[in-house]
């Protein structure tokens, strides 16, 4: 039978706490972790959404119609809530929508200052984004708000009696999308980072620690060849796992794919550079550390600065200047933007080339960095 020893326990645990005290720099990330998760996850989840891009097409000069404008103006100026755009003719403002220029189209139908006037219902069209239907429901809701008192202010202007007044009537233009297909996105990108920081941090210091790089010391590859050579590998690896992602994702969500064949070409290429440029940024970030804790401890720090702010749970409308400053420096962001829209709207390639114009550039930096940095000596 085994007996208890107090001393023999302390010992042990005297000698564990030194083990901690010999890697403190562990420990910063630890304290921090929950600090991070509370700052990040606080303001990118569930803020006040700003500068929502709409359009507006005003059909009618009348009464009602110059009220209506000016209540948009008076939003957009006093609550910066919308950044305003005359557009003057609604498939043109539809299509713009389309191609992510706008969140929403507000259409001041012709006639509509007449049938004010007369008591009828006045209905007010919204064509809205329902790929980011966080967005819609706030314009929405917004705009049948501001127009619930403005029947007091009009009858002062037309004399008209009683009536329904302006309704706010919405239109989404991509049909009903489901919140899970909204996230799939993300996910996407989320599988690629565990796939960065397991094959461009975890393994590769592993890999150190034990040794396995030795055997390079002795060759006459360069930096650059061991960077490149490790990057074709756990790129590879990437696509594996982002297309078995990708075809599981669309197959749980029953996503239909819009633009057939290109749509998943253009798809994998956004999977590719974002992979490569994840695990190019990791590569950098490893490059000199030899500690097998150290990639173990930043894997959730990493996690929620690169993911949460990268608007695949919450539009980035909502962030403060500090958060979106951080979101637009790491790819995630640009990656999300395109396989949303590609994936949910069925864009062309015109839509998405600024973010694969990034990513790539991202990626070349990284490249540059990665290369310099390396440390191929014990």
């Amino acid at each position: 039978m085994m007996q208890f020893s107090l001393s023999r326990c302390l010992a042990v645990a005297e000698r564990d706490l030194r083990r901690f005290r010999r890697n403190s720099k562990l420990m910063v990330p630890m304290a921090l972790m929950p600090i991070i998760y509370l700052i990040i996850l606080g303001k990118s989840m569930g803020g006040d959404l700003h500068n929502l891009p709409v359009a507006v097409v005003v059909q009618d000069h009348g009464a009602a119609s110059a009220e209506v404008l000016n209540r948009l103006v008076t939003m957009a100026q006093s609550r910066d809530l919308f950044q305003l755009a005359s557009e003057p003719d609604p498939n043109a403002a539809v299509r713009e929508l389309r191609q992510g220029r706008y969140k929403g189209v507000v259409i001041v139908p012709p006639g509509f200052s007449e049938r004010y006037a007369r008591g009828e219902p006045a209905q007010l069209g919204v064509v809205v984004d329902n790929t980011d239907n966080t967005a819609a429901n706030v314009i929405v809701q917004e705009l049948r708000g501001a127009f619930l008192g403005v029947n007091t202010e009009l009858r002062a202007v037309t004399s008209a009696p009683v009536f329904p007044g302006v309704q706010v009537e919405r239109v989404d233009v991509y049909g009903h999308k489901e919140f899970m297909q909204y996230l799939v996105p993300g996910v996407i990108a989320l599988a690629l980072f565990f796939v960065a920081m397991l094959a461009g941090g975890i393994i590769l210091v592993d890999d150190r620690a034990r040794g396995i790089h030795e055997g390079y010391f002795v060759t006459p590859l360069s930096s650059l060849d061991l960077v490149l050579g490790l990057t074709i590998s756990a790129v590879s690896l990437s696509m594996i796992i982002g297309t078995i992602v990708l075809v599981a994702s669309i197959v749980i969500a029953r996503l239909p794919i819009i633009g057939g064949l290109p749509t998943i070409l253009m798809t994998e290429a956004a999977v590719f550079l974002l992979g490569l440029g994840l695990i190019l940024f990791m590569f950098t970030l490893m490059a000199r550390v030899s500690n097998p804790m150290t990639p173990r401890a930043l894997f959730g720090i990493l996690n929620v600065v690169t993911f949460f702010p990268s608007g695949a749970l919450y539009p980035t409308e909502s962030y403060p200047a500090w958060l979106n400053a951080i979101s637009m420096a790491f790819p995630m962001r640009y990656a999300v933007h395109a396989l949303r829209n590609l994936l949910l709207k069925g864009v062309g390639f015109s839509a998405v080339a600024p973010d694969f114009a990034v990513m790539a550039a991202f990626a070349g930096i990284m490249l540059v960095l990665a290369s310099t940095m390396f440390k191929r000596t014990l």
